[in-house]
């Protein structure tokens, strides 16, 4: 018993003791400040989206050439086949035949590498801009122990 009073004691005279160490004064014209992070959320916020507007431009300037490359590809590969049909219809033999068709097989062949070499020189995809994450909050040292108390 004796040994708790003086515990109880000596917790109450240091907390005294720290309490005087402390300053009671308060600055008289506190000057409010944003907090960094807030700020720094709201650049990084406005720098997201120009970098979010920039990339989908890349986007649709890509989609645009590769819709030019296409339609070159399909134009070319039409003429291929108008040329054979055109052909084919005078050829009389079995070789003229087959020399038709191996030429329309080889423009079409040279109109596909066409193709991919002009997609492949446009490059990958742009990479997507990260979306910054909002800095979490604090939350009171009570609050996550509501949630453990049983429902009435």
């Amino acid at each position: 018993m004796r040994r708790n009073h003086r515990q109880a004691t000596i917790a109450i005279s240091v907390a005294l003791f720290s309490l005087a160490l402390t300053p009671l004064h308060a600055d008289v014209t506190p000057s409010p400040t944003p907090s960094p992070t807030a700020t720094s959320f709201k650049a990084l916020q406005e720098q997201y989206k120009k970098d979010r507007e920039t990339f989908i431009q890349a986007v649709k300037n890509r989609e645009q050439r590769i819709r030019e490359i296409n339609s070159a590809f399909k134009a070319s590969v039409d003429k291929a086949t108008y040329e054979a049909k055109t052909l084919m219809a005078t050829a009389t033999t079995p070789d003229q035949k087959n020399a038709i068709s191996a030429q329309r097989r080889s423009a079409v062949a040279a109109a596909i590498v066409a193709r991919e070499s002009a997609v492949a020189a446009l490059g990958s995809l742009p990479t997507p801009p990260v979306e910054p994450v909002r800095p979490t909050k604090m939350a009171a040292p009570g609050m996550s122990d509501q949630k453990a108390k049983p429902k009435r």
